[in-house]
């Protein structure tokens, strides 16, 4: 599912104007997206993380230990997952060697989560959040048509908001 997931999230960001970058190796990790845009000032840098879970078992971060967590733990385990999936120093260096000197931003793309104080731990350090379903439904709402596996989809689900 999450090849799919990434595919319908490459067409949302295509439709908004990025120019995507998928599945980028750094060593042993991988960056989901470097998503970039021309604005009036420049170029919108966006590194993506994409993780669609429906339902959901553990947390976003940390050990995959499902064992209650205090506020505190929750707190470290975010901030380990930011380190993992945006800091870590090769992800950095393969940022600046696509655009040098840009102010990225980081994204992370969610379904459900079981946790949702962490959505607001990700946010207060800066992390942008967006829903899968908001995105599913802002493609169903637009008027593009992409024949591809993402297009498909969404013309699907057109279909099925008709009936």
């Amino acid at each position: 599912m999450a090849l799919l997931d990434e595919e319908i999230v490459e067409y949302w960001l295509n439709n908004n104007g990025f120019f995507c970058m998928r599945g980028v190796k750094t060593g042993l990790g991988e960056i989901d997206f470097l998503a970039i845009r021309p604005n009036k000032t420049g170029l919108d840098c966006w590194h993506v993380e994409v993780t669609v879970s429906f339902r959901p078992i553990g947390y976003i971060g940390g050990n995959t230990n499902a064992r209650r967590r205090t506020n505190e733990e929750m707190s470290q385990g975010v901030d380990d997952w930011i380190q993992k999936k945006f800091l870590e120093k090769r992800k950095m260096e393969k940022r600046d060697l696509m655009v040098s000197d840009a102010n990225w931003n980081f994204v992370l793309i969610c379904a459900e989560i079981k946790h949702y104080i962490e959505l607001d731990m990700l946010e207060s350090r800066g992390i942008k959040i967006y829903r899968y379903k908001d995105i599913l439904n802002d493609l169903i709402g637009s008027h593009s048509y992409v024949n591809s596996t993402a297009g498909n989809i969404i013309e699907i689900l057109r279909y099925m908001n008709k009936i």
